[in-house]
C-alpha cells in the first residue's frame, strides 16, 4: 500500500511540474525565429526581452535571431561566471562547451559561437554578447 502511495505521490507530482513548463523559456535562442509575445522594442528600436530588459535581441531580416546581450550592469548585478554560462546555455544549447579564447561549440546544434564578455574589477561579467561564429 506505501508502495502504492509513494508511485502515485512521484506521479502527481511530476505532472504538476509539467504543467507548470513556460513556453518562454524554450523562446528566443540563437537562431531561432524571434517570438515577438516574448519581446518588446525599446525606445532605440531594439528588441529587449519583456520579463528581462537587460537581455536584448539582434534579429535578421528573415525574423531570426542572430545576436543576443546580456547586460547584467543595467540590472545592478554583475554575475558570477558560472551564473553568465548558465545563461548562454539557456540561450544556445545544453550542451555548449568552450572551446578557446572566446569561441564555444554545441555538438547536439553543430554551431559554433562567439561570446564577448565584459567584466568588473571583481571579475564578475557586467556585459556579454553571443554571435554566430561564421
Amino acid at each position: 500500500m506505501k508502495r502504492t502511495l509513494v508511485i502515485f505521490a512521484t506521479l502527481l507530482a511530476l505532472f504538476t511540474l509539467s504543467a507548470c513548463h513556460d513556453d518562454s523559456m524554450d523562446a528566443n535562442k540563437m537562431g531561432t525565429k524571434l517570438e515577438k509575445k516574448y519581446v518588446e522594442k525599446n525606445s532605440y528600436g531594439v528588441w529587449e526581452d519583456k520579463d528581462n530588459s537587460a537581455v536584448q535581441y539582434s534579429a535578421n531580416n528573415k525574423g531570426k535571431i542572430v545576436a543576443i546581450e546580456f547586460n547584467y550592469k543595467q540590472s545592478y548585478k554583475p554575475v558570477s561566471n558560472k551564473a553568465a554560462f548558465a545563461d548562454y546555455k539557456g540561450k544556445t544549447a545544453d550542451d555548449l562547451k568552450w572551446v578557446k579564447d572566446d569561441l564555444y561549440h554545441s555538438k547536439s546544434k553543430d554551431k559554433y559561437y562567439r561570446i564577448s564578455e565584459s567584466t568588473d574589477s571583481d571579475g564578475k561579467i557586467t556585459h556579454a554578447a553571443i554571435f554566430f561564429n561564421h
